[in-house]
């Protein structure tokens, strides 16, 4: 009975370890889009920032929570991009939200 709880345990371990090693990072970049590609978004975020973020068939493209084709991604757009991946160079993009431009504030 110990050695099949202990292989059990060892079994359990080593599934824990692979998760950790496949996960990835959930990221949101939130900025104006400066170019894009079939399968790349190129987004400036407020820091200025580019960061280049590929697209697949299975990414969501919406504006004002409707679906829309990644043919509506145009440069000059505002955006926020959920994204997944290993680091902030290395990002796929889950969900792309068209929105409203920020208007910056001019007051003194």
């Amino acid at each position: 009975m110990n050695r099949r709880t202990s292989m059990i345990t060892a079994i359990a371990l080593f599934c824990l370890a692979i998760t950790n090693v496949s996960a990835h990072d959930d990221f949101r970049v939130i900025g104006i889009v400066t170019k894009v590609q079939a399968s790349k978004l190129d987004v400036k975020s407020k820091d200025g920032k580019i960061h280049s973020i590929k697209l697949n068939k299975e990414t969501f493209v919406n504006r004002d929570k409707k679906k829309v084709g990644a043919s509506e991604l145009k440069a000059g757009q505002s955006v926020v991009v959920d994204a997944t991946g290993d680091s902030e160079d290395d990002l796929l993009a889950l969900e792309v939200r068209i929105v409203p431009a920020i208007a910056t504030s001019t007051a003194k």
